[in-house]
This record gives C-alpha cells, structure tokens and sequence, in this order.
C-alpha cells in the first residue's frame, strides 16, 4: 500500500515502484489516494476536492499530534510546520495510463478513498458534507481528526458519485473504502445522525452504539459497489458494528485480534498487521530517520506468519500487505530506504508461504536481487552485515 496523500508521489516515481513490484513478483499495489491531509483523486463531479482539498498550507516536520487522544487535536501546540504548501493529484487520465501501464506488469491497482473518516480534506473543499457545515482547512498535523463526513443522504450521493468515478478509472476486482478511525464525536453531537442510529435501534446516548451507524453506511456502499461488480475492501474497523454485507477485510489492528474476528464471521481478509507498516524503522530509531516509531528488522519480516491464528481457514487468508504510510517520507528517496529489503521479505511470504529458504539462505542471496532493483533507481536501507 503506497499512501499518496500525506506526501504526493509523482507518477513516474509509482511506475518504478511497479516495475521494482514486478522484478519481485508482487502483484497488487493499493494506492490509498484521499485522507485528512489531502485529496489526490481528480472528481470531474465534486471539482473543489483537489482545487482545493488537493493542498495543505504546511506540513508536521517535528513531534506528530498525540495520537489517538481525546484531549488534543492533531493540530497543537507541540508540533513543528516547515511553513510550506504541500500540492498535487492525479488526473483521471493518468490514473487510467497508470492502471495500464500496471497491466504490462501483471500488477492490479486497487484505488482507496477513505470514508466515512479521515476526510478533513474533503470538508475543507465542501463543508456542507459535515453535520454542522463548518469550514475547515485541509489537515496540517497527523493522527486522528474528529471531522468526519456525514452519513445522510447528502454524504450518501457525494460517496457514491465519487466511487463511481473511481470505477470508471479502475477496473481492479476490489474497491476499498477505508472504513479505519472514524471518531464518532461528531455524530454523537448530531440530531439527524442521533435519529437515524434510532431508527437502526442503536443508543444514541452510547457513542459505541454508533458503530451500527457506521456498519449500515458501510453496506450502502457495498451495495453500490456491487451494482457496479465490484467488492468492498476495508480496514478491519468496517466489522466493529457487524459485518456491512459482502466485503474483504484488511486486517490490520493485532490488539483487537481483527483476522481472527473475520475469518470467524466467514469474511475472507487480507493480513497487514503492524509488523508489515513500513513506515516504522528498521532498527533503532535512534539510527534511524525521523519515523512514526520503532518497527521491524528485515528478519522480523521474513519471519511473519500470515497464517498465525487462522490456520484452520487458510482459505479466507487472500494475501498479505506491506503499508507505506508517508507521513515522515517526504521524497522518493526516502520511500525507497524504507520499503526495501523489507518488501522483497513481503515478496518472497507471499510467494512461497512456507516453502520460503531459511533466513540465512535468504540474507546470502540478497546482495543480487539488491543490485536488480537499484539498477531501477530503488535504492534501499542498507543490508545487515551478514548479507552487505
């Protein structure tokens, strides 16, 4: 998963990547394409989401937000800004010459726009799609904004035109639509979202009751998606109210046990649990660039088993998935450093599961497959001494 929000990623930077994907036989990329901090999908129907919601007056370059914290806003006092707009999006013509150009690679692009949280840049760009109509700026600071889109009739239509769209440009089976760290605050505070949780026999006093709400917005969209033959794709949050109709999960919280929940709910999933997010260091933070935090080694990569706890239903097990989140990787270079080795790690699980070599042998064989990837332009971390 390439996050191209935080950090826009031009588009021949994203055919390097796939042709590097392809020299490792990785055969999807998820582009997650909208989210607080800005909007990357052109919407010929909604103008306003990349002419304005497609730039940030400046960027966190120190201390993040607090996250996940109910008493500061990811915007505070502690964060350092460089000062510096931050723009781009893509064109729906180059999407379509991307989702092509993926082809020639055996790769399939899977598109996320993410709803019904995660959409300060969105608001920013329509305030109309919250509850209280509030003009907001495209999000500046990281972790988890409390503005979220509103799930009446009006947030319906701007959903399902926009996926339309989505389904004109990309052609991929799947179509994920986040679903992850939507606060409920705001809905909470809503009369018309307190009366329709009501009419879902939901507690409009009980903000987990608004789970429900969510869950029903959910198979809204998977029904729409269906209409137009595709599934629905989401973070492991989209099953916290009840499975929302025919969808995937991308399991991804490993203290809520996300892939266990599904695969008992007979939901197949795809594992992305924190030891595949990428944009955590590969060592001792301290030797590391500045980061969300501390990581993985490439061994505790190699190592991972996407089979661990649902053994007894490996059929529902879809794959796995590497995150790239980009919130401290500011340039191409500094994606590269982080994905590789690691991603040929991720190459090598999902392409021989357990008949994989052991480490050792793996580490010995991996200063050539190194040199076919920087004779692409993919330079990475460097290797551990065993294998440099």
């Amino acid at each position: 998963m390439l996050d191209v929000a935080r950090h826009f990623v031009p588009l021949p930077e994203i055919k390097r990547l796939l042709d590097g994907m392809a020299l490792l036989r990785l055969n999807v990329l998820h582009i997650h394409l909208t989210d607080d901090q800005g909007w990357r999908f052109e919407s010929l129907k909604w103008p306003k989401l990349t002419t304005v919601g497609g730039t940030r007056a400046q960027t966190v370059v120190g201390l993040p937000g607090n996250y996940g914290s109910e008493d500061l806003h990811p915007e505070n006092y502690k964060n350092v800004y460089d000062g510096v707009p931050h723009s781009g999006f893509y064109t729906q013509a180059e999407l379509r010459e991307l989702v092509a150009y993926a082809k020639t690679k055996n790769v399939t692009l899977i598109p996320e726009v993410d709803m019904p949280g995660h959409m300060r840049a969105a608001r920013a760009a329509y305030p109309e799609l919250g509850y209280d109509g509030v003009q907001w700026g495209v999000g500046t600071g990281w972790g988890v904004y409390r503005e979220v889109l509103r799930v009446d009739e009006l947030g319906l239509r701007f959903c399902t035109d926009i996926l339309g769209e989505i389904c004109d440009v990309f052609d991929a089976p799947y179509i994920h639509i986040g679903g992850d760290e939507c606060p409920k605050v705001e809905w909470a505070d809503s009369e018309v979202a307190r009366e329709q949780l009501k009419e879902l026999g939901g507690d409009p006093h009980n903000l987990e009751s608004f789970d429900k709400l969510q869950r029903w917005f959910t198979a809204q969209m998977a029904e729409f998606l269906a209409t137009r033959g595709r599934k629905l794709l989401g973070w492991d949050e989209i099953i916290d109210g009840g499975v929302p109709g025919d969808c995937v999960v991308m399991a991804w919280r490993t203290w809520t046990k996300p892939a266990e929940r599904a695969v008992k709910l007979g939901v197949p999933i795809v594992q992305a649990p924190t030891t595949l997010y990428f944009d955590h260091a590969q060592g001792p933070v301290e030797d590391e660039p500045i980061s969300i935090g501390p990581g993985a080694t490439l061994e505790d990569v190699y190592k991972y088993d996407p089979l661990e706890g649902v053994s007894d239903r490996p059929d529902l097990v879809l794959g796995l998935q590497a995150q790239m989140w980009s919130e401290y990787i500011p340039t191409t270079e500094h994606l590269w450093y982080m994905a590789f080795p690691r991603l040929i790690a991720v190459a090598d699980i999902g392409y021989y599961g357990t008949k994989r070599v052991p480490y050792d042998e793996f580490l010995a064989a991996l200063p050539e497959r190194v040199k076919a990837l920087e004779a692409l332009g993919l330079v990475g971390h460097p290797l551990p001494k065993a294998a440099a």
